[in-house]
This record gives structure tokens, C-alpha cells and sequence, in this order.
């Protein structure tokens, strides 16, 4: 069994497996006799485990289709052009989340025009690392909101709140989506959207991008605003 700090594990179990079930998670348990302890999803605890191998090392040894897509949510495609990533863009994609310790196979990050991308779940994961007490709400804007931010008709339009510390910082964030991005269609397939993610929820798309908008500015990565008193 392997045992030891809770937060040591917990970072253990991000970068190694089980080598009996490589494809089950580790996850970090409590023992009434032995504390903290690392578990296997396979239902067992393991004497030892190995480092998890990278998608670049899965596709470099030709197992890549073996892994199952549902057990990650590392991109393989970039998120504006569609085009699949190589294996050197993966490469690169991980090495910059675990630069800024974040996770590129919880989804922290993305490529976009070929640039490595902090998504939202990254910056509440960095916001949860950091320990700091915060309040993040969002909302539709209202009728006059929308007159004072000249939002057109037709756009979808949320603005999300942030209080850092019981006020110490606080912060705002807008996010729209345009009525032309839900009009939009493919130049490839006529017939489709070109953001069809966005035409099927554009309420949701417009929260998200406000909340992103928000805690990029709250929680700047590389930077740590107002932390918990020790």
C-alpha cells in the first residue's frame, strides 16, 4: 500500500497509474489503520504504481486508439480551425499546463490558430490551488444593462461577478455571443454552423465566456491575489 501527506498523493495520483489497470484512476482514500492512502479504480490498493504515459508516447507506440476518449479531455484538435493536433502540439499543450501547474488531460487547456489556451476550468482549477476565499455569480444582463453596454439585438449577453477575499478585490466580467455566430453557416458544409456548439446553446456560451472573462482578470496565472491568512 502506498501511503503518506493527502495533498503529497492527491499530486501523485495525477501523474501515475495503477499497472494493472492503467486505465482506472487513482484516487486518494481514508484507512482507519494506515490514513491516507492511494486506491485504484480498479478496486484495489496498489503496492506500487508507474508514471502515466503521455498521449505522445501512447501514439509514437501505436496503442493511441486503445485509450478510451472518455477517460480524458485532452484536446486533439484545435478549437477554432478543427484541425487535428500533432503529436508535438500535444507535447506542447501538456508541458504548458504542467508549466503553470494545471492539467491538460482534466481539459485546463486548448489550442486555438495553433496558440496554447487557458480555458475557464483552468483558472477556477488555478483559483482552487491558490486557497483563496472567493464568491463568482453571473446573470443575464437586464434591459438597461444592455442599453448601457450597447449590446444589439439579437446577442446573448451575461455578466459575471467577482469578490475576492470578502471584498478585498473585486472584479466583472462580459460575455456575448453575436446573433452573426448563430447565423453563421460552414463554408465547408453549407448545410451545418460554423460554431454549431454555439448555436445549440448560446446562453451558456455567453456565461462561460463572462466567468472566463472574470477569473482571468481575478486569478492572473502566474500571479496570486489576495490569499488566505495562514
Amino acid at each position: 500500500m502506498i501511503t503518506g501527506d493527502a495533498k503529497e498523493l492527491e499530486q501523485y495520483t495525477k501523474t501515475h497509474c495503477c499497472p494493472e489497470h492503467p486505465d482506472k484512476a487513482l484516487t486518494v482514500a481514508w484507512d482507519p489503520d494506515y490514513g491516507d492512502i492511494i486506491r485504484c479504480g480498479g478496486n484495489h490498493y496498489p503496492e506500487e504504481v508507474v508514471p502515466i504515459r503521455t498521449r505522445t508516447q501512447q501514439f509514437k507506440q501505436g496503442d493511441l486508439q486503445k485509450v478510451d476518449p472518455e477517460f480524458s479531455l485532452l484536446p486533439t484538435k484545435d478549437l477554432e480551425t478543427g484541425k487535428l493536433l500533432s503529436p508535438e502540439q500535444i507535447t506542447g499543450l501538456i508541458n504548458f499546463a504542467n508549466k503553470y501547474g494545471l492539467d491538460a488531460y482534466r481539459g485546463h487547456v486548448m489550442m486555438m490558430y495553433g496558440q496554447p489556451y487557458i480555458g475557464l476550468d483552468g483558472y477556477l482549477f488555478h483559483a482552487k490551488q491558490e486557497e483563496i476565499e472567493y464568491t463568482l455569480k453571473s446573470r443575464p444582463l437586464g434591459p438597461t444593462e444592455r442599453t448601457d453596454y450597447q449590446v444589439e439585438e439579437g446577442d446573448h449577453a451575461w455578466i459575471a461577478h467577482l469578490d475576492i477575499g470578502r471584498g478585498k478585490q473585486y472584479f466583472s466580467g462580459l460575455g456575448i455571443v453575436k446573433k452573426s455566430e448563430l447565423t453563421e453557416m460552414s463554408k465547408k458544409n453549407p448545410e451545418s454552423h460554423r460554431y454549431p456548439v454555439v448555436a445549440e446553446h448560446p446562453w451558456q456560451l455567453a456565461q462561460k465566456r463572462a466567468e472566463w472573462q472574470v477569473m482571468r482578470r481575478g486569478f492572473p496565472i502566474g500571479e496570486s491575489p489576495v490569499r488566505k491568512k495562514e
